[in-house]
């Protein structure tokens, strides 16, 4: 068996390393500069409707628990 055709040694890195840096400039994200306003990206009110509302839940959920273990030893007091 011959082969017909040398293959060289370099010639395939250089050829997916070039299309990998090409896909990769695709996805480059936007560059910060440092002195720029950033600003808070949240509002104190969205802050404290979150808190809010999770205190809320979290009352509920005991709530629910307390329920569920006075039903279970109604259960068992049967």
């Amino acid at each position: 068996m011959k082969i017909k055709k040398p293959m060289s040694a370099g010639g395939g890195a250089a050829e997916s390393a070039t299309g990998g840096a090409t896909i990769a400039d695709r996805f480059k994200l936007d560059v910060i500069t440092a002195g720029a306003n950033q600003g808070s990206g949240v509002s104190k009110g969205a802050v404290a409707a979150a808190f809010g509302a999770a205190l809320v839940s979290l009352a509920l959920a005991g709530a629910l628990a307390a329920t569920l273990y006075m039903h279970w030893e109604y259960l068992n007091a049967v």
